[in-house]
């Protein structure tokens, strides 16, 4: 297989300048810019450029995969947009979760590696689009995007832990919870892909549910009464900077209005440990499976007890099959037809009379090799 490599890089707030495109261009020979978009990908190459570089000169969004398993997602925050020291504090690390500054402005970065090969084809397309409304998310004080990471990252460096680390009170599996966010029941479609993309266990997520609190109506923002409060200045300035299509002006009057809330994101503070959260996920797991495998157990005592009203006609059809033709798709079908009379003989704890049956076919058909091979690969011969 060969090396397939992706990049793209967005601009969320302003179009770039016919310079700034024609400065982008000229990155790569296999580069595709427009006035809000690049993208360029490689097989046989690589990108001679910090893509994060160029995330801080002229874009707000970036997304890379590679096909062997690294994935990368990154946005740009003009400074005092985001918190950086709260951010990484509570959910940095320093080999997968990043926010360092390029500049005037900030850069969060999510990445992972996956070990092991090369991994499935991801549709990219379309995919930085979705992702990148976790950037305005952020920037409003919503860190789902932030705590679902740190969660993934801890069941990531967990992989490698024997069963005795458990028990070690320095450990991993004793590190606090983050911040638990609101809203971790009400996943948005850019929190879904997220966990799509960077594979995040879902069970895992249910766990740290459990606890989230729901959003209260007082979260949801009335702009409308909040711009009534800007000063006659405030509103002037923030005119002009729109007028000029200024980078982050519009998040950050949305910051600025949200300022008059004077509220914080609810959050608990009674904190689990990763351990409890491991357990959690795998309990609701191991219901999951229990309710999965009842189902089946249901499904098929109804499939068993609707075959056993027609089951003298289900052995008819299997003899009407073979002695239609000597084709594969009669056999096939013959086949499963009595595979599905096996069944039935077992539900009903009537082996013998399949047997018996099955004894009288055999023997007549016997010199049907082609059938008789598909018969002696289901055990029956």
């Amino acid at each position: 297989m060969s090396e397939y490599q992706y990049h793209e890089w967005q601009t969320l707030e302003r179009p770039l300048t016919a310079d700034e495109q024609n400065a982008v261009d000229e990155l790569s020979s296999h580069i595709d810019v427009t006035a809000n978009q690049a993208i360029v990908t490689y097989r046989w190459s690589d990108f001679r450029h910090d893509p994060l570089e160029v995330l801080a000169k002229y874009f707000d969004a970036y997304l890379y995969f590679a096909n062997w398993g690294t994935r990368r997602l990154a946005f740009r925050f003009p400074k005092g947009l985001v918190d950086a020291v709260a951010i990484d504090t509570s959910y940095c690390d320093e080999d997968y979760l990043h926010i360092k500054t390029i500049g005037d402005v900030h850069i969060l970065e999510f990445e992972m590696y996956e070990d092991g090969g090369y991994v499935e084809w991801i549709e990219e397309r379309g995919l930085l689009s979705t992702l990148a409304r976790l950037r305005d998310d952020i920037i409003q004080g919503d860190h789902r995007a932030l705590y679902l990471f740190w969660l993934h990252v801890m069941d990531v460096e967990s992989r490698g832990y024997e069963e005795e680390d458990k028990d070690n009170p320095d450990g991993l599996f004793y590190d606090p919870e983050p911040p638990l966010p609101v809203g971790l029941k009400q996943l948005s479609p850019s929190l879904m892909t997220l966990i799509d993309f960077f594979e995040i266990d879902p069970f895992l997520v249910s766990a740290a549910a459990e606890r989230s609190l729901s959003p209260s109506p007082s979260n949801q923002p009335d702009f409308a009464s909040l711009i009534a409060r800007l000063t006659r200045q405030e509103c002037d300035e923030f005119l002009l900077k729109i007028v000029n299509a200024e980078p982050g002006v519009v998040a950050t009057l949305c910051k600025r209005l949200l300022s008059f809330k004077h509220s914080k994101p609810d959050v608990r503070t009674d904190s689990r440990t990763f351990g409890e959260l491991l357990d959690t996920a795998e309990k609701i797991r191991q219901a999951k499976t229990r309710r999965q495998a009842e189902a089946r157990r249901r499904k098929h005592i109804a499939e068993m007890q609707e075959l056993a009203k027609q089951e003298a006609q289900t052995w008819q059809e299997v003899e009407h099959l073979i002695q239609s033709g000597y084709t594969a798709q009669n056999y096939d079908s013959a086949t499963v037809l009595l595979s599905k009379l096996h069944q039935l003989a077992e539900f009903q704890e009537k082996q013998a009379s399949f047997d018996t049956k099955l004894g009288t076919l055999v023997k007549k058909y016997k010199s049907r090799s082609a059938l008789m091979r598909r018969w002696k690969k289901m055990g029956w011969v």
